[in-house]
């Protein structure tokens, strides 16, 4: 009983440090607005559930099967970020220092966290249930409102999801090399992986497999030329040409431009197999954060499963004639310490006053020698491997797959612009430095140019040699819209956490998988071709004003 009263208290200390953040105000606040738009309108010219023209009528077990897939997949990406700070909000507020001195047991302590986590992610699902609630009143489309096909989506898939979700977050945080930035972009495609594993594996963490079988088994009857397709997100329906639909068409989008045909379902019947299955993955997670015990160092650095001890007891002395103790030599003889000298001062010479311009090239080198002095002889090796890679192979090889790899590599140097004083706890340093707007800022947004020059040279070259002009401006404008975006992000959330999320996101979807629409590289030839360089060129521009305002803010903290 007294280990669960300290996990309850543990828990509930957390869980109320953390809703009483504006941080989880806003991400409830944009939570309730992704709801109402997960349940598109009758007449909206959207669909959230592709089913090939067809969709539920707007009953309770419909809206509420509806809200909680999506909830989860929503969930399944960005709430790990979310609550992927439990363990480092306690080292960086120096609550750690008091755990260590206390008796307080490791696997307690991730019981207790990975129990935070899920709270946490549960009371955003709770949000999200009575939002399906009320949007199916507003739709209005069916107003008898059944409970329990409602809310046992919430319950008996979403939830389990979110157990894992917290488990992963605490395991991340606990595993050395994974806590920082690389876990986060390690964790956005293992959490991609899970949608291409089959059905036969049994790995059904995210119950797609679950809503699947049972729409299916009710729509294939009522409509024999369904084709079984079933694809989750936000897709245009085209019933009505607008000027954007036709703008879509220019990069093969090819709407459905007909009415949806409705069919009614009562939702899923949960069977004991169904629901063993599902509550098994709320034993997985806790399996996960009692693993994390074995990893968690306890905030001692010589602690945890894969630290050693790097010191070592120092040689025993031995006494000397007169009587005192001296450091022995590796051949056990008496060490003679150097007599103390005295140290003149060094000559004194005057030099030239430093220009504005010596002054800004100074910083520019200054903020060079931070981005890359942190990193491994390998990285470099790698970086140099890329840029060959892009002068050798061809054309058409070296734009899709080498300039993609080649910008996704520093990506944890540009997510530290902007996020550095915060993290170093610098701001009272750097931010009474002369002119932070005009000279600082400038210097650390030039210097994520100047990596993004470097680190897509190889490509650049090629296409100056190919006099491919088009493809070189969409190149300059992905040199100038990294760094411009990591600059905003970082100088707004002070977090680098948000622009690794935000630019993996973004480089997946769009340069990897050649969607024309987020292709900021100009990887595809219709990007180019429909200038979607001049879209981003712009977008650059607005996010540069926006970085600048985001340090002004800083300045007036």
């Amino acid at each position: 009983m007294k280990s669960l009263h300290v996990i309850y208290h543990l828990v509930r200390a957390d869980f109320l440090e953390r809703v009483r953040r504006y941080s989880f105000l806003i991400s409830l606040g944009l939570t309730i607005v992704a709801g109402y738009f997960f349940v598109p309108a009758t007449n909206a010219d959207y669909v959230t559930l592709d089913l090939d023209g067809y969709r539920g009528v707007y009953n309770s077990a419909w809206i509420g099967s509806l809200v909680a897939l999506l909830t989860t997949l929503f969930l399944w990406y960005f709430g790990f970020y979310l609550v992927k700070n439990a363990v480092e909000r306690d080292q960086r507020t120096g609550v750690g220092e008091i755990i260590a001195a206390t008796p307080l047991r490791k696997a307690f302590y991730t019981l207790g966290k990975w129990l935070s986590n899920f709270a946490t992610l549960a009371a955003m699902v709770g949000v999200l249930a009575l939002a399906a609630l009320a949007m199916q009143l507003i739709r209005g489309e069916e107003m008898h409102i059944e409970l329990w096909p409602l809310f046992s989506p919430f319950l008996l898939i979403t939830l389990p999801t979110m157990a894992v979700v917290a488990a992963m977050a605490l395991l991340f945080e606990t595993i050395p090399g994974l806590r920082g930035g690389f876990g986060n972009v390690v964790y956005f495609f293992l959490a991609t992986s899970v949608f291409d594993l089959p059905d036969w594996t049994g790995t059904d963490v995210l119950g797609i497999t679950v809503l699947r079988s049972s729409i299916t088994a009710a729509l294939s009857p009522a409509f024999p030329d369904y084709t079984g397709s079933f694809g989750v997100g936000f897709a245009p329906l085209g019933r009505v040409r607008t000027p954007f639909i036709q703008w879509l068409e220019n990069f093969g989008y090819t709407p459905f431009g007909r009415e949806l045909q409705k069919f009614r379902w009562e939702g899923i019947a949960w069977t004991p197999d169904i629901l063993l299955k599902r509550l098994a993955w709320v034993g997985v997670a806790l399996g996960m954060a009692l693993m994390a015990a074995l990893f968690f160092n306890r905030f001692d650095p010589a602690g945890g499963l894969f630290s050693r001890l790097a010191l070592r007891a120092p040689a025993a002395g031995r006494v000397s004639s007169g009587g005192g103790r001296k450091p022995l030599q590796p051949d056990g003889e008496p060490e003679t310490i150097p007599k103390a000298e005295v140290l003149l001062p060094a000559p004194v010479h005057l030099t030239r006053p430093a220009t504005a311009s010596m002054r800004f090239r100074q910083v520019l080198l200054a903020e060079l020698r931070l981005m890359l002095k942190e990193h491994h002889p390998r990285w470099y090796a790698v970086s140099a491997g890329l840029i060959v890679a892009g002068l050798f192979s061809a054309m058409d090889v070296a734009r899709r797959f080498i300039l993609p790899v080649a910008w996704i590599w520093p990506l944890l140097i540009w997510s530290a612009m902007g996020t550095r004083e915060a993290r170093q706890q610098t701001e009272q340093l750097v931010f009474i430095a002369p002119h932070p707007l005009r000279r600082q800022l400038p210097a650390t947004w030039l210097a994520g140019v100047i990596v993004a020059v470097l680190a897509g040279s190889g490509v650049v070259v090629r296409l100056v040699l190919t006099s491919d002009w088009a493809s070189l401006l969409a190149w300059m404008v992905g040199a100038l819209f990294i760094p411009s975006l990591a600059l905003a992000l970082g100088c707004w959330s002070s977090s680098s956490k948000l622009f690794e999320v935000v630019y993996t996101v973004l480089w997946y979807i769009g340069p990897l998988n050649r969607v024309p629409l987020l292709d900021f590289m100009g990887v595809c030839g219709q990007s180019v071709s429909t200038a979607m360089p001049l879209i981003y060129l712009t977008c650059t521009i607005a996010l540069l004003g926006l970085a600048v305002l985001g340090r002004r803010r800083q300045l007036q903290i």
